[in-house]
């Protein structure tokens, strides 16, 4: 990432991500500020139970991921439904599902993901042209369970074979564990031992209904945290962050659920095994990490069990009741699968000069657009699901409005988790040059500025008298004083998003104009916002009376940080050359100095 970032522990929810289609931006901002309060938190550990699986004829019915009614939606018109996976792309011209609508932002993000890798499955496109096929006429519902009738063996959540997501053994000789353990911002064991669970009180969730624990159990398999020795994380690290296309058809306002799935889902590999454990670990005896055993790599698997990955040696426990079935605790051993090598195709990863590519992973803090680059693959590699988007958007341009990224992931401290990400922010075509190096400029500029503008006010507060102006403090920490920066940005944010824009239409259709008067009206954006940010978080009074000089000599660095001299830092992170006379700013440089002096 560019710059330090608050640690915050914070839900935050973004734009209207995933959970949330019709959020607005003041509503997200509404959410932000209750989530740092601690009010936030209380969505993300609520628990509400669908009714438990009832008895036909007698005869209970075995829940199956794929047969059972079971993902929880939200159409455009606002109803809410319970549906099968196949019913995703029910009423998709009259009233469209628009996104799922379980009780927590993080199954929601999870059970997406999921069902990217059932159509991976069962409907892998063979290019762009035959990707733009169920883009152009999405298949009847009757038509994807009829996909994923072959299967339905494979996805039963109980019963005496295969359990979905759960481990190949009954683990019967396992302690039971609460079931809030599936929960991954519940208090661990040392928190409760200690009696520290102050935010996330425990005993959150006794039981749930078989829908709500297959949503734990998969957001547990798909994001899992280190949780102590032998216990894995899960493919892409503990936490990771995934970005997911979000194409939005013209005229609509929000991207339907099918297009977010099918924007997403990875060409067909030939070379795939057709054998089903391949994809799927729940069929086949449990690969295990103990002392010397062999990771699981990539080698003779389906690329589609990145979707599926089981990394925890997990079995529910059921329990009857007078209205049905419920899931009441679960089994656990360690040293599950270790997973080694694995490119995840809905994570964006950046290079490492010891370990080579590893996934991202949100930070602490509010989010704002200089995380975009990251999140862009500006900086390491995109999503996979991204590199392929630029055929799959030719294909299509012509019923689209615009594209939109969904980021979102669980910022974690080792097995604490201290906040969940929801953002959303604008497709950029990284295969387009001219626009990638405007983007990537704009932002430097930014973050210049978010250094000039924290170290200038340090200096306000903190600065220290020597010889030629002031210095900071040796025992001030390098991380102090982050809300000046955070602040700027998120001031910013608007006015970049509507220079990316107007960036983009200058660039569109070949055009090969120079961006360096976008850069310089943004320079001039920079400038009023860092000064503001300045006046409004020093006390100007305060300080004058105190050390008048200090505030001087700390407002003039500020200032040159944006002036027309080639040694001026956000001018030369913009890439802007100084117009005036090398001697002219000079003198002005010296002229500050010594008023500062």
């Amino acid at each position: 990432m560019l710059r330090h970032r608050s640690n915050l522990i914070a839900t935050r929810q973004q734009g209207g991500a995933l959970g949330h289609p019709s959020q607005s931006r003041t509503q997200a901002r509404r959410k932000q500020t209750a989530a740092r309060s601690g009010k936030g938190r209380a969505r993300l550990h609520r628990c509400q139970t669908q009714p438990p699986l009832r008895l036909k004829g007698g005869v209970r019915v075995t829940f199956n991921l794929i047969t059972t009614p079971w993902v929880e939606v939200r159409r455009a018109s606002g109803a809410r439904a319970i549906v099968r996976p196949q019913d995703v792309t029910d009423g998709f011209y009259t009233d469209p599902i628009l996104a799922l609508d379980f009780p927590r932002p993080d199954w929601n993000a999870a059970i997406t993901e999921w069902l990217i890798g059932m159509a991976f499955l069962v409907l892998p496109p063979e290019d762009a042209h035959g990707w733009a096929d169920h883009f152009h006429a999405p298949p009847s519902p009757d038509a994807l369970g009829a996909a994923f009738a072959r299967l339905i063996p494979y996805f039963n959540l109980e019963g005496d074979g295969p359990r979905a997501f759960q481990d190949f053994e009954t683990l019967g000789n396992a302690e039971a564990k609460p079931l809030s353990g599936l929960l991954i911002d519940a208090p661990g064991e040392n928190t409760l031992k200690n009696n520290a669970d102050l935010f996330v009180k425990r005993g959150g969730a006794q039981t749930l209904s078989l829908a709500h624990a297959a949503a734990a159990l998969i957001t547990l398999q798909t994001y899992a945290p280190s949780g102590g020795a032998g216990h894995r994380t899960s493919l892409r690290g503990g936490g990771p962050l995934s970005t997911l296309l979000a194409p939005v058809r013209a005229g609509a306002k929000i991207a339907t659920l099918w297009d977010r799935i099918w924007a997403n889902v990875p060409d067909a590999d030939p070379d795939a095994p057709t054998d089903p454990a391949k994809a799927l670990p729940w069929l086949a005896e449990t690969l295990t990490s103990e002392k010397d055993a062999r990771p699981v790599t990539p080698e003779g698997r389906h690329p589609a069990l990145a979707l599926f990955a089981c990394p925890r040696r997990i079995r529910l426990i059921f329990e009857e009741t007078a209205q049905g079935v419920v899931a009441a605790g679960y089994r656990t051993l360690n040293y599950g699968a270790n997973y080694l090598s694995w490119e995840h195709p809905l994570s964006p990863y950046r290079n490492d000069k010891t370990s080579g590519k590893l996934p991202l992973h949100p930070n602490g803090g509010a989010s704002d657009y200089g995380d975009w680059l990251a999140w862009w693959g500006f900086n390491g590699a995109p999503a996979y699901s991204t590199t392929l988007w630029r055929g799959r958007w030719e294909q299509i341009v012509g019923l689209l409005d615009r594209t939109q990224v969904e980021a979102f992931g669980y910022d974690m401290d080792n097995m604490k988790a201290r906040q969940w990400l929801e953002a959303r922010l604008p497709w950029v075509n990284a295969h387009e040059a001219e626009l990638r190096k405007a983007v990537t400029l704009l932002i430097a500029g930014s973050d210049e500025s978010a250094r000039a503008l924290r170290r200038a006010v340090k200096t306000a507060l903190f600065g220290q008298r020597q010889d030629d102006g002031y210095r900071l403090p040796e025992n001030l920490p390098m991380d102090a004083l982050p809300e000046p920066a955070d602040r700027f940005w998120l001031e910013t944010q608007v006015p970049f998003e509507a220079l990316l824009d107007r960036v983009i239409d200058h660039l569109a259709d070949g055009v090969r104009a120079p961006t360096a008067d976008f850069r310089r009206q943004w320079l001039g954006v920079l400038h009023a916002h860092a000064l503001a940010v300045f006046d409004d978080t020093v006390d100007l009074d305060g300080l004058i009376a105190a050390d008048p000089r200090r505030l001087l000599h700390a407002r003039g660095q500020l200032q040159f940080a944006f002036a027309d001299h080639p040694k001026a830092a956000v001018l030369k992170a913009l890439d802007l050359t100084a117009t005036l006379k090398p001697d002219k700013p000079a003198r002005v440089a010296k002229t500050a100095k010594e008023t500062a002096r």
